[in-house]
Formats: structure tokens, C-alpha cells, sequence
């Protein structure tokens, strides 16, 4: 009896040793920055992904994440949505990041000052969120 209570603790703690480890989903090296244009400006906005889910199929690795960013403007006020999109990806190995891009037009109604932009990523397998930020600054 007490053998086989022992090979049982051995196994759990075996297997438990071998389960896979959940890596965390997270943004990092946000960035974010405007180009001064005739009619307004140009705002470009990166952000890196990591610790998503990822599906193999036939030696061939796919994650896909949903995105929207959001503007805090310089008095406060919050633009939703002011981008938004899909990202499907897929290599033939497994993908260490996933870099989250977007170009926005921003018309002549924005003033200048210092603006947030707010990241808000979905590891759509596992619904999984993750938020990051970054300044940028208007200016003629």
C-alpha cells in the first residue's frame, strides 16, 4: 500500500514537473509618433506582442490577435477606437513576437500638445488581454 502511494506521489510530481508552462501574453516597446502634414498629421503607432497562443498545423506555426487603440487627448478627452484590425500570422517556426502597427490620419481639428495612445490587445484563442501606452506630441 504505502509503495504505491509512493509511485503515485512520484508520478504527480513528475508530470506535474512536465506540464507545459503557460507563458505570460504582453506588449512591450511601445512607440508612438506624428508627422506634421499640409491638411493635419500622420501619427504612426508600434507595439510588440509576446506569450500568445500558437496553433501548429502541418510544421507550420499561426497565431492571430485582435487590436484597437484609443487617444487621450491633451485635455483629457478619449477618442475610442481611433484604429482597430486583425492580425493573422503565420511562419514556419515557432513565432517568438508579433509587432502590432498602425498609421492614423489626424485632421487639422487636433491641437497641439501632448497626446496617449492606448493599446489594447487580444490574444483571440485564449481571449487573453493585454494594454500598453505611449506619448507623442503635436506640434506645428
Amino acid at each position: 500500500m504505502i509503495k504505491k502511494i509512493l509511485l503515485l506521489i512520484v508520478i504527480t510530481l513528475y508530470l506535474s514537473g512536465c506540464s507545459k508552462k503557460e507563458e505570460k501574453f504582453e506588449l512591450f516597446s511601445a512607440e508612438s509618433f506624428a508627422y506634421s502634414m499640409e491638411d493635419g498629421w500622420e501619427l504612426n503607432v508600434t507595439v510588440r506582442s509576446k506569450g500568445f497562443e500558437q496553433k501548429e498545423n502541418d510544421n507550420k506555426f499561426s497565431a492571430r490577435l485582435s487590436y484597437y487603440t484609443n487617444l487621450q487627448t491633451p485635455d483629457g478627452k478619449l477618442v475610442n477606437k481611433i484604429s482597430f484590425g486583425i492580425i493573422d500570422k503565420t511562419e514556419n517556426e515557432k513565432i517568438s513576437e508579433i509587432p502590432i502597427e498602425s498609421q492614423i490620419k489626424l485632421d487639422s481639428t487636433y491641437q497641439t500638445g501632448k497626446y496617449k495612445i492606448i493599446f489594447y490587445i487580444t490574444d483571440e484563442p485564449t481571449r487573453r488581454r493585454a494594454v500598453s501606452w505611449s506619448y507623442f506630441e503635436l506640434s506645428k
